[in-house]
């Protein structure tokens, strides 16, 4: 009887759990649910511990502004990681800077158990740090972003394979090809292999969605990319006539006329811009000043 009590305890204990992990209560790792749910006791402590030692990391966090005083009120106004938890600021490059490793690895810590696939590129500078810990931990996460990505991937690709008209489908695999492709864990030939499963997929997407401009804009971004200039200006043409004022067909046409060495037409491009009055973001205005 003691015995079903008691497994009956762990269980509304291991429910209550999962409720709080998924309803983000609990900050803990989420390799810790599983190993509640299975390890009586011993699993729970080890889930309570956990829970502990993140909290306790984002206490260390907010002391970060202890330090302001001495690296000076600018370079501590960039937050680096704002995510669920609007409390949460670790400005961890400025933290590197104080050459405080205790206070580097916390806010560390609270990266990973955020979103770090939004700080690849902070990752990377991690890894070049003199702090062999910190070096692991951005390291691994490098790995398990980069794994991640693969895998989901590779789970839309089998699904276009079996359903090659699904625009929806076809959609999250434009969507999770462009971010690895964009977030800086690639480059050379794996870049560029992952640049042909994106045209792929964006040539079965644009005839199927033709009102939807923006994936005719991408995929002409990648083709250029890829040296792929074949029919590109009869499509940026057609884009023109049909988008006289969008800002988006110039910047793909100087960007296209720069790729094929064409400066004089990148000229001509910028001067029917003036002329007609294309309006652009504040995006968009810093990157005519450069052309201009």
């Amino acid at each position: 009887m003691a015995v079903i009590i008691f497994f009956a305890l762990h269980t509304v204990f291991s429910i209550c759990m999962a409720v709080l992990k998924l309803t983000h209560r609990l900050k803990s790792r989420n390799m810790t649910l599983p190993t509640a749910c299975l390890l009586p006791v011993c699993g729970m402590i080890t889930a309570l511990v956990d829970e502990w030692q993140v909290r306790h990391g984002c206490l260390g966090v907010r002391k970060v502004d202890d330090y302001t005083q001495l690296q000076g009120d600018e370079a501590w106004h960039r937050e680096i990681v704002g995510t669920y938890d609007d409390a949460l600021t670790v400005p961890l490059e400025e933290a590197m800077t104080v050459n405080d490793s205790h206070v580097s690895r916390k806010l560390m810590m609270k990266l990973l158990h955020t979103s770090p696939e939004n700080y690849v590129e902070l990752l990377k500078k991690v890894t070049t740090s003199d702090d062999v810990e910190l070096t692991h931990y951005a390291t691994t996460a490098m790995m398990e972003i980069q794994s991640d990505y693969e895998r989901k991937i590779g789970e839309l690709l089998d699904r276009v394979e079996r359903t090659p008209d699904d625009v929806s489908v076809l959609m999250q695999c434009t969507s999770r090809l462009k971010a690895y492709i964009d977030s800086g864990l690639i480059s050379d030939t794996i870049l560029m292999q992952y640049r042909l499963r994106l045209d792929e997929i964006l040539s079965a997407l644009c005839p199927l969605v033709p009102d939807a401009v923006r994936f005719e804009y991408e995929c002409i971004e990648n083709r250029i990319m890829l040296e792929k200039y074949e029919g590109i200006d009869k499509r940026l043409a057609a884009l023109e006539r049909k988008y006289p004022e969008d800002g988006r067909v110039y910047m793909l046409y100087v960007q296209y006329y720069y790729s094929t060495h064409s400066g004089g037409k990148i000229e001509d491009t910028l001067r029917r811009m003036k002329e007609r009055g294309v309006y652009l973001d504040s995006a968009g205005k810093e990157w005519l000043q450069v052309w201009t």
